[in-house]
């Protein structure tokens, strides 16, 4: 399998997981004004999410991981 990964991450992505056919998950912040350090793991292929109330904690690294490790979702296409 050829993939591309991008060099350059978008500037709100603290982590990013590669899945095993080129799509990435992603965690990225999500505050709220009731919750402020909310983040969130986002699949870029089949938009499952996992969401944290109290930062970047291992259950949301642990959950972008094994996602990472299992989805077959492509990537969406960029053009």
């Amino acid at each position: 399998m050829t993939s591309q990964i991008a060099t350059t991450w978008p500037t709100d992505v603290l982590l990013r997981f590669l899945t095993i056919v080129g799509a990435t998950v992603d965690v990225v912040p999500q505050p709220t004004t009731a919750l402020p350090d909310r983040h969130a793991a986002i699949c870029r292929g089949c938009e499952a999410s996992y969401f944290n109330h109290v930062g970047v904690s291992y259950d949301l690294k642990d959950w972008a991981q094994t996602h990472s490790g299992t989805c077959r979702a492509l990537p969406r296409p960029t053009a």
